[in-house]
């Protein structure tokens, strides 16, 4: 009889096998409830491999594993993207030349000094009882390294002087643990893919990296080729060690590792590293748990042969059938089941049944699939919907499938569940800039130029360009809807198109900003008024930023006064900004994790409350339509490029 090991190797290979494997992770989802105490009562006290050979479930771990930490030295450098786990191929440690100060503060997090012989760098982060509520085994990274250019060469100091070393008797040891009841994909260096992707992903700030891509490469690149060193030692350690299957790279989304920079910072990685692997006899997978539409044949062509943690609609935009149409014949498709469909509070029960019809309808033959939870099982997942698809796939995943014909469900709402819509199904015809009837003069060609030096993120033009028209008197509104906001316009819609990119757009707004600032002075001596006031914010007990930080951009960009509350905000904090900025039409809503999506109906009613007519927009990869029908939201916002029309439709 076939063991799971066997059959998820042989899926993993491209192999056709006898059922298709249901492989749910539950180590975030145990870390959570385990911590608030809300394990169900048949498994308190179990750990989660325990829980998942109770109900028959093959294991898959991933090392390093955030939930089996041995002490918290193993992840006591996760701001440097470093770990230590004796589960890994591979240790590390400094040389002498490097010496680590730690002290910790009142939140619980890690204030870390790097003392090099070029200098200090600093990180603060850790992991709070509030992040382990959320299900979070990771921690939050509150200061990175990378603040100022400087800090590059201190780095590349540090990354020299790391030592590495095989530790292949621990790592068997654990592969041995899982044995035949499920597999073991080793990890590589970091969670990045590439030296350059560990600088984004790890070292500094996210928006902060678009600048620095921009205005700093060549420190970039230069801690990046001494970076590059560490990944070498690491890769052939790996490449030699009793893993079978090697995971290497994940958290790609076509807004952060946009198209034109997978192409050149990750997919060369990916590519060296498969091929190492490959001499080996070893699987290469990587964790492709973002927004995969822009990126589709990147990763198709990167050389992984399994996709693992893959997240479709209703999560993301592809479809899980367009995955399968267009991947199967190269890449293993690890996951497929979105953590969403987990949630009674985001998908009823007709929409996860006809979920868990379209994969056993669409996905013929069925090979080249392991189900499983993506990203993995969320911490308020219901347990009978996880059984549920574990007995819908013992009876209906036989292999090969033949396909079936399945009743169409109709949604709550009464709307046909479909894909969403295409590019040009969603296009709107954005304003493109404001039009006057006067004479082509030189204060109009003046604003003309300041509108294409906004959209090409010539800061330096801006600035001088803003200067002269002040100089001449051209009006402060004429130089902000004629001129800035005209030149913001056309960077949206290429934005929305996937014609630019986050940096362009990023680029776009500094430019904008530079020119703002010189007639913030003169717009308020004139009472030049925004096109209205925005707060925007995330949600309590979640410390993602970079989707708000793009909203944001986008709607300074078209003209309105953005209030910007940050990340962790408490439901005080929004009531009492709500209460400030009693002029404020909109109130944006961000919320990344399952966990603290729910905090967005506590704030909803708590602010109407107090500003009943505040519009309440909300978005966030967890969050639905239906979820904002439920929570009584005004509007919901799929992506940052959308939101603009939203919020206008909801002002006209």
């Amino acid at each position: 009889m076939m063991t799971s090991k066997q059959r998820i190797l042989k899926v993993m290979r491209g192999e056709m096998v006898d059922v298709i494997p249901f492989v749910p992770r539950l180590d975030l989802w145990w870390l959570s409830n385990a911590t608030r105490g809300s394990l169900p009562k048949k498994y308190e006290g179990m750990m989660p491999d325990d829980i998942s050979r109770a109900e028959g479930w093959p294991l898959y771990h991933m090392v390093p594993n955030f939930a089996d930490v041995s002490s918290m030295d193993d992840v006591l450098h996760r701001a440097l993207g470093l770990f230590n786990f004796r589960q890994s191929a591979y240790g590390w440690k400094f040389t002498d030349n490097i010496k680590v100060v730690t002290q910790t503060n009142e939140q619980g997090m890690q204030i870390i000094e790097y003392h090099t012989p070029v200098g200090v760098v600093r990180t603060i982060g850790g992991l709070t009882d509030a992040g382990k509520r959320s299900g979070s085994s990771l921690g939050w990274v509150q200061e990175h390294p990378i603040k100022k250019v400087t800090d590059y060469k201190i780095l590349g100091c540090l990354f020299e002087n790391i030592e590495v070393f095989k530790q292949y008797d621990s790592c068997k040891e654990y592969i041995d643990k899982v044995g035949d009841d499920g597999v073991v994909a080793v990890g590589g260096p970091t969670l990045a893919a590439s030296p350059m992707h560990m600088i984004q992903k790890d070292l500094i700030d996210t928006t902060k990296f678009f600048y620095d891509y921009k205005d700093n490469y060549r420190e970039m690149r230069e801690l990046a080729d001494k970076i590059e060193v560490y990944f070498n030692k690491v890769l052939a350690i790996v490449a030699d060690s009793p893993a079978e299957v090697v995971l290497w790279g994940a958290n790609y989304d076509d807004m952060i590792t946009y198209p034109p920079y997978f192409e050149k910072e990750i997919s060369p990685w990916l590519r060296k590293v498969s091929a190492a692997l490959n001499s080996k006899g070893k699987i290469l997978a990587t964790h492709t748990d973002g927004e995969n539409f822009g990126l589709m044949d990147a990763i198709y062509n990167c050389g992984a042969h399994v996709a693992e943690s893959v997240t479709p609609y209703p999560m993301t935009k592809v479809k899980i059938e367009e995955y399968y149409r267009r991947w199967k014949d190269k890449i293993t498709i690890m996951g497929g089941i979105p953590e969403s469909m987990l949630l009674d509070v985001s998908i009823k029960e007709d929409e996860f049944e006809a979920f868990l019809d379209g994969c056993f309808r669409d996905l013929i033959p069925g090979d080249r699939i392991i189900f499983g939870t993506a990203d993995s099982t969320p911490p308020d997942a219901s347990f009978d919907r996880l059984r549920r698809i574990s007995d819908r796939i013992e009876k209906e995943g036989r292999l090969p499938l033949a396909g079936k014909k399945y009743p169409q469900v109709i949604s709550k709402s009464g709307a046909t569940l479909k894909a969403p819509p295409t590019k040009n199904e969603n296009e709107n015809n954005l304003q493109k800039g404001a039009q006057t009837n006067e004479k082509e003069d030189m204060n109009m060609e003046m604003l003309r130029q300041i509108a294409a030096k906004v959209e090409e993120g010539d800061a330096a033009a801006i600035k001088t360009l803003v200067q002269q028209c002040l100089s001449q008197n051209i009006s402060p509104g004429d130089i902000l809807y004629k001129g800035l906001v005209a030149g913001m316009e056309p960077v949206g819609v290429k934005f929305k198109k996937n014609e630019v990119f986050i940096p362009e757009v990023l680029m776009a707004a500094r430019a904008m900003k530079v020119g703002l600032e010189l007639i913030k002075p003169k717009l308020a001596e004139t009472k030049t008024e925004s096109k209205g006031k925005i707060l925007i914010g995330t949600v309590r007990e979640d410390m993602h930023d970079i989707g708000k930080n793009i909203v944001a951009v986008m709607f300074e960009g078209a003209g309105y006064e953005v209030i910007d509350l940050g990340i962790d905000v408490s439901n005080e904090k929004f009531v009492e900004a709500a209460k400030t900025h009693g002029d404020a039409k909109i109130l944006g809503l961000s919320a990344l994790l399952t966990t603290t999506m729910p905090y967005m109906k506590e704030v909803i009613d708590a602010v109407r409350k107090v500003s009943p007519d505040l519009k309440i927009i909300v978005g966030g990869a967890p969050v639905s339509q239906a979820y904002a029908d439920e929570i009584k939201a005004d509007a919901y916002a799929a992506d940052a490029a959308s939101s603009v029309d939203i919020v206008k439709r909801l002002l006209d």
